[in-house]
């Protein structure tokens, strides 16, 4: 693709308080991604436009302090690749501020890389997804799985710039990939 890359920026999280079935759960039912809520999606950017990019996204955290997030709805979804189980946040007026800041900043640096990434911009439903890619037949086995308590509990504390050449499972769980920022502790 030469000089042309594809970035992410997500929420990354620590759930300080979650359902005891939801670990196992996840690794049975999904790829081993940190917990996250994606804030900017796939989208192509010209790799000459890194450090601005960079300093674009330093300049927001320094205005954001830790964000709380409540994550308590089942919420599940067809995707090209097959179902996915989310759960779903509570209403969150700062994230979808942060969200709605990075989606404008952003949006300057190139095209989604799919039509459907820009409709979840515009549409954001913070979530996090706890099963994805499944058939049919393993969305049944995986409701018999689900836990009868949803509740989770986490603190947004930094930010998480993904670039990668190509939209692979292996180079978006790479953490050479990944540049953190810390948002602010006021």
């Amino acid at each position: 693709m030469g000089n042309k890359k594809i970035f992410t920026i997500s929420s990354d999280f620590e759930l300080i308080k979650k359902p005891k079935w939801l670990d196992g759960f996840r690794i049975k039912h999904d790829k081993p991604f940190p917990y996250h809520v994606t804030l900017k999606t796939c989208t192509y950017f010209d790799i000459d436009n890194f450090k601005n990019l960079k300093k674009d996204l330093s300049g927001i955290v320094k205005k954001y302090s830790e964000i709380k997030v409540i994550f308590n709805k089942l919420f599940i979804s067809r995707s090209s690749k097959g179902e996915c189980i989310m759960i779903k946040a509570d209403n969150n007026k700062k994230l979808n501020e942060l969200q709605k800041e990075i989606v404008k900043k952003f949006s300057k640096y190139g095209n989604y890389i799919a039509k459907k990434y820009e409709k979840f911009e515009k549409s954001f439903i913070p979530h996090i997804t706890i099963a994805r890619h499944l058939s049919s037949e393993q969305l049944i086995i995986a409701k018999k799985d689900l836990g009868k308590k949803l509740f989770c509990e986490a603190v947004v504390k930094g930010l998480s710039l993904m670039i990668v050449e190509n939209n692979t499972d292996e180079e978006w769980l790479n953490h050479n990939n990944k540049s953190y920022y810390k948002l602010q502790n006021k």
